[in-house]
């Protein structure tokens, strides 16, 4: 999730475990130490491109990681909060629950979260809810503003468990609208006699009503965009993997990083000077406009090998610009009320 989400869910999440024995601390505390592990960030810019890639979101967020800092986020409370030493059941509860709170939430979109490192790789995506989704975090946003009125402790927490109880429901409807949907994908295809290798589907950014739907056979993946509440689908295409391309560094270990944190549904295509595109199709378009466009794939990587034969691999950054009119397209692709129910037929 995005770094104000996780400030979100942090306080309220603070203000549930802590509020009533630490006040507002435990709200201010726990935004910054929700966002914690996000600071792997950090490292980004001194690693290959595919490592960090792989390092965000890795070690980090693991639960080993979580348990390790514990006691050190503890004592560093009771130190600069002196008074509060006799509260040091009341700091674990906090810290530990915000940290796992940020590791538990980012499991449920599609860049992966390697919770299990480092006795496993494996990276947890439940492909089910977006970066930022306005609906999930609104009712955190609702109650931190309530907060400024209310002063009375009980009344704060029970709003405070309300706002949770609120995005628990809505995250439940996430994995319910997934799990429906892949459902009505798998009975087309089937009904149309349809051979396919793997199917994926994951929301849009802001709303859990637009989704990305790619199914993949064995020369490339169809995409397009599907509407779970007027069952209409939006921007078809198909995008020839041409996997061939990358025979000269198929059995480089960067490169493979790179297929690895694709989960394999990429794309490859010819640039200019013998360079070779990768194009991640789980993120083809965050242009607020909804249509699946390589141009603008935020995870987009240009591969060449160089004179000694080695591997140079940059990132190339979209150029995205968010507008009024994206916006407004944006909304009605979400909003639109004709039907075209494809899945159904």
């Amino acid at each position: 999730m995005d770094t104000i989400s996780h400030a979100l869910i942090g306080a309220v999440t603070g203000e549930i475990v802590a509020g009533g024995k630490l006040g507002k601390k435990a709200v201010l505390w726990g935004t910054a130490i929700a966002n914690l592990p996000d600071l792997d960030v950090i490292a980004q810019p001194f690693l290959k491109p595919a490592q960090s890639l792989l390092f965000h979101r890795g070690p980090s967020h693991s639960i080993l990681f979580c348990v390790l800092i514990i006691p050190l986020i503890v004592k560093l409370m009771t130190i600069i909060h002196k008074k509060t030493k006799k509260n040091r059941i009341d700091w674990i509860r906090l810290v530990s629950w915000c940290l796992f709170s940020h590791i538990f939430i980012d499991c449920f979109n599609s860049y992966g979260t390697a919770i299990f490192y480092p006795f496993s790789n494996f990276r947890v995506a439940f492909d089910c809810m977006g970066i930022v989704d306005v609906l999930l975090i609104f009712p955190f946003a609702v109650a931190l503003l309530l907060f400024i009125f209310i002063k009375r402790t009980g009344l704060r927490k029970t709003v405070a468990l309300l706002s949770m109880l609120l995005s628990i429901l809505y995250l439940g409807f996430a994995v319910v609208n997934k799990i429906n949907l892949e459902q009505k994908i798998k009975s087309h295809l089937a009904g149309m006699s349809i051979n396919y290798d793997r199917i994926l589907t994951s929301p849009l950014p802001l709303t859990n009503f637009v989704w990305i739907v790619i199914v993949e056979d064995e020369d490339g993946f169809f995409s397009t965009n599907y509407n779970v509440v007027n069952r209409q689908i939006k921007y078809e295409k198909y995008f020839p993997k041409n996997h061939y391309l990358s025979e000269k560094f198929n059995k480089n270990a960067e490169f493979m990083r790179l297929v690895r944190f694709s989960k394999g549904f990429y794309c490859l295509s010819r640039g200019e000077d013998d360079e070779i595109i990768f194009y991640d199709l789980r993120f083809a378009s965050f242009d607020f406009d909804g249509v699946a466009d390589l141009d603008k794939a935020v995870f987009v990587h240009r591969l060449k090998m160089n004179e000694n034969g080695e591997l140079t691999m940059k990132h190339r950054y979209p150029e995205r610009k968010v507008s009024f009119e994206k916006l407004k397209r944006y909304c009605q692709q979400i909003l639109n009320t004709e039907t075209q129910d494809r899945f159904n037929q």
